[in-house]
């Protein structure tokens, strides 16, 4: 089984693949809710249609079929500590919001354990609802209590932290992440049109793998998933029908691990630079920061 690679064919049939020998699934199917894909940006501005014009708008039928291709292909090569990750959004048809509790369905033999709320701040716009500024991300896995769990890999800092009874500032993170989509002005933007964030990728690559697994996405895209996998010593393979979307996940890999990253604007990530003394410290002087 070859590692480190990225094939341009649907990943319906993954024969590549061997039987459990990938720890870690994460992908972001099409969500087929009729969308026109496929723009040239220029200093972070869409500024004409570029390559792959994509129409994310399958029959419905052939849509589930294909997705129920993939994902059984996934749980066959998916040993038995691993996890298969989904983000997908909701719809929005004739006026009504369409949840997608029916991606339940493909997983009825593999056991959910958290659905995680993506929360960003910016996105379309509405005039007659509320904005929608979230997406999920469903997380499964095949067995019911062995499975990779790295929790102190993704702890995050606690806003309410008490040195006097607790001895470390560090918490088990909630299942709503606030995590901003990928703007134009990001290092990591590409032309791809709908990318996720490596920030998003990273927590559940640390969370969900150890040092040396396989990770795999049917679904590579622009190839966030493999770089993530890369940048944190994991083997990476993915899949792509489009080779132009291969070729732009492949030119992302041969990028240096220090590479210009987006830098985040939560106060908190002073937090982890902190001992819990210069922590409780600082909390003291300056109060906690948001």
């Amino acid at each position: 089984m070859e590692i480190d690679k990225i094939y341009c064919k649907s990943s319906e049939e993954m024969r590549e693949v061997d039987d459990e020998s990938v720890s870690l699934v994460v992908t972001s199917p099409p969500y087929n809710i009729n969308i026109n894909y496929g723009n040239k940006h220029v200093n972070g501005r869409a500024v004409e249609k570029k390559g792959i014009a994509y129409h994310d708008n399958r029959e419905e039928e052939e849509y589930r079929k294909l997705l129920e291709n993939v994902f059984n292909e996934c749980k066959r090569v998916l040993k038995k500590d691993g996890s298969i990750w989904v983000n997908i959004k909701n719809r929005f048809v004739n006026g009504v919001i369409i949840p997608p509790f029916w991606l339940l369905d493909f997983f009825s033999d593999m056991y959910l354990k958290n659905i995680i709320i993506w929360n960003f701040d910016w996105g379309g716009s509405t005039s007659k609802r509320f904005s929608p500024r979230y997406e999920y991300v469903f997380w499964f896995t095949k067995s019911k209590d062995n499975y990779i769990f790295n929790l102190d890999e993704v702890k995050v800092p606690a806003l309410n932290y008490r040195p006097d009874r607790f001895k470390s500032q560090m918490k088990n993170p909630s299942d709503v992440w606030y995590i901003q989509m990928v703007s134009g002005n990001y290092p990591e933007r590409t032309t791809h049109p709908a990318q996720y964030p490596e920030e998003l990728i990273e927590r559940i690559v640390k969370f969900a793998s150890n040092k040396g697994d396989v990770v795999l996405d049917p679904f590579i895209g622009s190839g966030t998933t493999a770089r993530i996998a890369k940048d944190l010593e994991r083997k990476y393979i993915g899949y792509d029908t489009e080779q132009e979307y291969v070729n732009m996940a492949e030119i992302r890999l041969k990028q240096p691990i220090q590479r210009k990253k987006k830098k985040s604007k939560d106060t908190r990530v002073y937090y982890w630079e902190m001992d819990n003394h210069t922590l409780g410290e600082f909390v003291k002087n300056n109060g906690r920061t948001r």
